[in-house]
């Protein structure tokens, strides 16, 4: 019996140390995983036994199986879950502060396969071809990737109704919009961005005028509309 006592003692004792050697590594990355803590543990299935320690007194929180944050930011910890991905869309323009509208899920593009996660809100990401117009900046002491803001229009495309981004469009560079339509050369975003920035005042028709087919897809995939315009080839509202 005494020595069951000790043994008891000691392995409470581990995982006290062990906790806080996991909350002291980790509390400068953004989300880490099983296997990193047991690096640390030396021994997997006590590493989850720790980890389940912290879980269940709220020092940690689970993200999906295996995988771990100390914070409680959802934008931050969205960009390290899938890899490689950046923040893009809707998020994206409401972290430039570019639009009013407060989203109540972080979208995120990725080469990857489509996918959605929990964490305080729901987490997509969405699969992308066009892997480009994104860069890195600073954020709450980290380093994220997030889309330049004429990337992240293109994106939020089907995504969200363009009604809830129009407002972003006065912030951007023309000469790189109108770069990544090129580069993506697909008639109908060259439609749908040539008619969104018209209609805010910037006419680039005669930029995008090689890439506009006559075939009419709706402006807004989300709202979609009634009214025909033959210049854009567009169903718009």
């Amino acid at each position: 019996m005494f020595s069951e006592s000790i043994h008891f003692y000691i392995l409470t004792e581990n995982k006290s140390m062990y906790e806080v050697e996991i909350l002291e590594k980790f509390k400068n990355v953004p989300v880490f995983s099983l296997a990193d803590a047991s690096q640390l543990v030396k021994n997997r299935n006590y590493a989850k036994r720790v980890l389940a320690s912290l879980l269940k007194k709220g020092k940690i929180r689970k993200i999906k199986r295996d995988l771990y944050t100390l914070h409680e930011d959802p934008f931050l910890v969205s960009n390290f879950i899938v890899r490689p991905s950046y923040i893009s869309s809707i998020s994206a323009l409401y972290f430039y502060k570019d639009i009013s509208q407060i989203p109540n899920e972080i979208h995120c593009f990725t080469n990857k396969t489509t996918k959605t996660f929990r964490f305080i809100l729901p987490i997509k990401y969405f699969h992308t071809n066009f892997f480009f117009g994104f860069k890195e900046v600073e954020y709450e002491n980290f380093k994220i990737l997030i889309a330049e803001r004429e990337k992240a229009i293109i994106d939020a495309i089907g995504k969200v109704p363009l009604y809830l981004i129009e407002e972003a469009v006065k912030n951007i560079d023309i000469e790189k919009m109108v770069s990544y339509v090129k580069k993506i050369g697909k008639s109908c975003i060259a439609k749908r961005v040539g008619y969104l920035l018209e209609r805010n005042g910037k006419d680039v028709f005669n930029e995008l005028k090689d890439l506009i087919n006559k075939k009419f897809v709706y402006f807004d995939p989300i709202t979609k509309g009634k009214r025909k315009n033959y210049k854009w080839w567009l169903v718009i509202w």
